[in-house]
């Protein structure tokens, strides 16, 4: 295969814009929308991410085996799916934050559990086919991390970007609103601007790269006559893999300890920091600059050190520094709220934190390509669209187990709705730097025993690849 161009994995990387606009829109304001300014029960609001997400337990495996599956002479087998969920990703995303007004507790759930399973099904129309024509890109062992790191790039600068955008231009301080996040008429606005962003982003990604559609992998002829029951038992077989159940257990929970620090980043700046809207955006620049260097970083421990080792050591050092503030306060050693010295320091440990943690995405991202392969070896089916379905399924628990499990532990901790820094009381404050430091540590460290069990080396699929060209060149000739 040919060496890919910069503008190619350029084009192909701005497709994941889409996922870093939703995520700056879900990480800092949807489950605080619906929790503080609307008074949605914490408990609720979580339920309606852990319903979202059984839907997903469905729809990523089929439109996975759809795609596989998918016969298009002019727009092959992903680009159809990811045009078509453009549109409905945009005006569902919109909706989720526009409910009626004067909904009730049932209403208010219902509202975010229906939106939340649209959003989330449309997310899956151009995540899973996105993901799999990454890994169709190339058969290169390192030019896949390559290809990884401009995927993950542009998501995590556009997030951060938008969060900037909502925290400057929609949440600012007002008359009526001192705390601009309890703004409650800024939510709808903000979001129909994010919706048109990732109409625009899928749109332009899927044509810019329209032009690699006829030098990418088909289904063969047995895998088309094989029916959609039987191409999912080829997840029994996915499962019995060790390189495939590793790094699905890995990554699911270093996800689900994300998806509960997603839900608690506006409590903790909120109400554990005690940081203005002005303040929160600068926070954001730590995942835009880790997302640039990790561009730069990710191929090169790629190429020093085996994927493996390189996804371990990274995950190592972004538990450490993500959840160092918390840890450092909790026994007195880091600034009080208000010290000049806060804000630099939290943002240095932000820049490693976020450097280290797509620096490891990167790699599990790229690792699961050359589980694909591997398993084309053994059954001589090729089915990126359904590995990729479970890593779609595994990114989507940051925002549904997360966000259930981060809902109990804000009962947990005891922690009022709708407040104001002033009337919280003492031990929830105390009980967000519990969860913010060694709670969150635990995840982190509890997903990365997994990866040390991943099997496959350098010199392992080398030896697959060489395999598998072989056996492509005996079937042509």
């Amino acid at each position: 295969m040919a060496q890919l161009s910069t503008s190619t994995k350029m084009l192909y990387g701005l497709g994941f814009s889409a996922r870093g606009i939703k995520d700056g829109m879900f990480q800092l304001f949807l489950f605080f929308y619906f929790s503080q300014v609307l008074g949605l029960d914490a408990a609720l609001a979580g339920t309606a991410s852990v319903i979202a997400l059984l839907f997903d337990a469905v729809s990523d495996p089929l439109v996975g085996l759809i795609s596989d599956k998918w016969q298009s002479r002019k727009w092959g087998r992903r680009h159809p799916f990811m045009f078509a969920s453009a549109l409905p990703l945009g005006v569902f995303s919109w909706l989720l934050f526009a409910p009626p007004a004067g909904l009730d507790q049932s209403g208010l759930f219902l509202w975010l559990t229906t939106f939340s399973v649209l959003v989330r099904l449309a997310l899956t129309f151009f995540l899973v086919p996105h993901i799999s024509l990454g890994a169709e890109l190339t058969t290169d062992y390192q030019e896949r991390t390559v290809v990884t790191s401009y995927r993950i790039m542009f998501a995590a600068f556009v997030s951060p970007v938008i969060m900037i955008i909502g925290f400057l231009g929609y949440f600012r301080p007002t008359p009526a609103h001192t705390n601009g996040l309890f703004n409650i008429g800024a939510y709808p606005d903000f979001a129909l601007l994010c919706g048109i962003l990732m109409v625009v982003s899928i749109l332009i990604s899927a044509w810019g790269t329209r032009h690699v559609i006829p030098t990418l992998p088909q289904p063969s002829e047995a895998q088309l006559g094989m029916s959609a029951w039987k191409l999912l038992g080829s997840l029994g077989q996915a499962l019995r893999m060790r390189a495939f159940s590793m790094l699905m257990l890995y990554v699911m929970v270093i996800y689900v300890g994300l998806g509960i620090g997603v839900v608690f980043t506006t409590y903790f700046i909120t109400y554990y920091f005690g940081l203005s809207t002005t303040e929160m955006a600068l926070l954001p620049i730590g995942s835009a600059v880790g997302g640039i260097l990790a561009l730069f970083i990710a191929p090169r421990w790629g190429r020093l050190i085996d994927k493996k080792w390189s996804a371990l050591w990274a995950s190592i050092l972004f538990a450490l520094f993500f959840t160092l503030p918390y840890n450092l306060r909790l026994v007195g050693f880091f600034p009080e709220n208000g010290s000049p010295a806060l804000i630099p320091l939290f943002v240095g440990t932000l820049i490693p934190a976020y450097t280290f943690l797509w620096v490891a995405l990167s790699q599990a991202n790229s690792m699961m390509a050359d589980v694909v392969d591997e398993f084309e070896l053994r059954t001589g089916k090729r089915q990126e669209g359904l590995f990729f379905a479970c890593m779609s399924f595994a990114f989507k628990c940051t925002t549904g187990l997360g966000s259930f499990i981060a809902g109990l532990l804000l009962n947990w901790i005891e922690f009022p709705r709708q407040v104001e820094l002033d009337e919280v009381p003492a031990r929830a404050l105390q009980g967000l730097g519990q969860v913010g430091g060694p709670i969150l540590l635990t995840f982190y460290l509890a997903g990365i025993t997994f990866i040390l069990f991943y099997p496959l080396t350098r010199s392992k699929y080398l030896y697959i690849r060489k395999r598998l060209d072989e056996r492509h060149a005996h079937a042509q000739a």
